[in-house]
């Protein structure tokens, strides 16, 4: 077996062009900075969001809780420079609706699910919640 460095050498010297997979950019989100400020915002009715999901989606995105904030639909302005948002219900996705333009809504990651009521009892709406946080987890991995 060749070193790496003798296995180049010899393939220079054969004339065959060696290709090497790019590093990908540094990914820099907006609100990613030292700053603390959130990176995800999850929008929903604070009263009906259930304790667990607090304590899981953070988990299932690998971010740290204070990465995360929670946005209740009622009148809560949403958190400046947020690249990625989760939204839980029809009216939170409406609300969000109202108070992004549309240059802020091609540029962010959107995820909408279910109803906050039938989110971790129905296996379905479980599924179907994991499925639309991966973009959200692509994102932030900067993949």
């Amino acid at each position: 077996m060749l070193a790496e460095a003798q296995r180049l050498s010899v393939l220079h010297a054969m004339g065959i062009d060696v290709y090497r997979l790019r590093a990908a950019p540094a990914l820099v989100l907006p609100g990613n900075e030292a700053t603390g400020a959130a990176v995800v915002a999850v929008i929903g009715k604070a009263d009906a969001i259930p304790a667990r999901l607090h304590v899981q989606l953070p988990r299932a995105l690998g971010i740290a809780a204070e990465r995360m904030q929670w946005c209740d639909v009622t009148g809560t302005r949403l958190p400046e420079n947020t690249a990625a948002y989760v939204v839980i219900g029809t009216e939170a996705a409406r609300a969000l609706g109202v108070q992004l333009s549309t240059i802020q809504q091609n540029a962010s990651v959107i995820a909408a699910t279910a109803e906050p009521s039938a989110l971790l009892r129905d296996g379905a709406a479980k599924r179907a919640l994991w499925q639309i946080l991966k973009p959200v987890a692509r994102l932030l991995r900067g993949n």
